[in-house]
């Protein structure tokens, strides 16, 4: 177990009575002699649960007035940098929280106020794409800026859906064409693309890393690292993988993907992309596509540099390595649409 799931365990575990129905994220936790148990993904309905450990990760599945009431008249009993951890008060108990209750806490508090904490006019939309440095970049852009959110998935905004005027700054692995639907007509959007071939590469080695839970991916996710590499590629949902890209920024998600609407979707992309008031640029230019974000956020540039997430162990993958580099001709391929479209960005970066 992470360490953080397992202190954030520790600290609620001695709050709890037989009565109690407890809410969590998807994981591996211990069996505890509770009345009940369950987990959420993206979505959270709090429904008759008596304890809650907000994943802070996905505050955006919950609904803003049901999480505004648990803050105000449920007790804090744990938190730390991943979870925030509630508890209905008892019958017998008079609770209503005054103040801050902790650093920790501090997430949920922003992002309640979220309205009252604006300092720009215009709202950013972050498009993740997977592979691309986006958690560096989101973490570098968003750490100063108070009226923000990010929706791990687009099943929270779907259910929860989000007003743009409440934030400076909203991201996530949630496809562009979705997060249109937000947008006011002067918002922006952003996002980091990289070369297709090496961000299929990354994509590939962390299928296939020992230390991932699979039940955290994808179906073409998990495809990739249950079948050998040849055979996904010859599978028909292998290219909404290896063009992931293409498909964040111009895939409206709004019917069934084929070849028959590629050209749709790179054209889609391709207008997204070369917008004037957008900004996109590739990770060779990541300090400076940063500093842009920060400059239209009204905070000033970082000071260092931001360190490299999630990267791959090399001499444990060796096997993986070589797979990959046998498919290379196979996978190019199937990356036209996206490395045209890498290209095109590539390209504004150079005039």
């Amino acid at each position: 177990m992470d360490p953080l799931w397992q202190d954030a365990w520790l600290g609620v575990a001695s709050h709890l009575r037989r009565d109690d129905r407890i809410l969590l994220p998807e994981g591996n936790w211990p069996v505890a002699d509770v009345a009940e148990i369950r987990t959420y993904r993206y979505v959270i309905d709090i429904a008759d649960a008596t304890v809650l450990f907000l994943y802070k990760a996905r505050i955006a599945g919950i609904s803003h007035a049901v999480l505004k009431k648990i803050y105000a008249t449920w007790r804090p009993v744990f938190a730390n940098e991943v979870f925030a951890c509630f508890m209905q008060p008892r019958r017998w108990e008079l609770f209503r929280l005054k103040g801050r209750p902790g650093r920790h806490y501090q997430v949920i508090q922003q992002y309640l106020n979220a309205r009252k904490l604006r300092r720009c006019s215009e709202t950013i939309f972050f498009t993740h794409i997977p592979k691309t440095a986006g958690t560096s970049a989101w973490e570098a852009i968003a750490r100063s800026v108070p009226s923000k959110v990010y929706c791990e998935s687009y099943e929270a905004l779907v259910r929860h859906p989000l007003v743009a005027a409440n934030f400076d700054l909203v991201g996530g692995h949630v496809p562009l064409q979705i997060l249109v639907h937000s947008a006011a007509p002067n918002d922006r959007f952003a996002g980091v693309l990289r070369d297709p071939l090496a961000r299929f590469r990354s994509a590939f080695l962390h299928s296939r890393r020992m230390s991932e839970d699979p039940r955290t991916f994808t179906d073409t996710m998990r495809l990739m690292r249950e079948t050998s590499l040849t055979d996904f590629l010859s599978h028909p949902d292998a290219k909404m993988e290896v063009c992931q890209q293409t498909i964040m920024l111009g895939f409206a998600f709004d019917g069934v993907y084929s070849t028959k609407v590629e050209q749709e979707i790179f054209d889609r992309a391709r207008v997204a992309v070369e917008h004037k008031n957008n900004l996109f640029a590739t990770t060779r230019r990541l300090p400076q596509f940063i500093d842009r974000m920060r400059a239209q956020l009204r905070l000033s540039p970082l000071e260092q540099s931001q360190s490299v997430r999630n990267a791959s162990d090399l001499i444990a993958q060796t096997a993986d390595i070589e797979e990959f580099e046998a498919s290379v001709p196979k996978i190019r391929e199937l990356l036209t649409m996206e490395q045209e479209l890498y290209d095109l960005v590539a390209r504004g970066e150079e005039r």
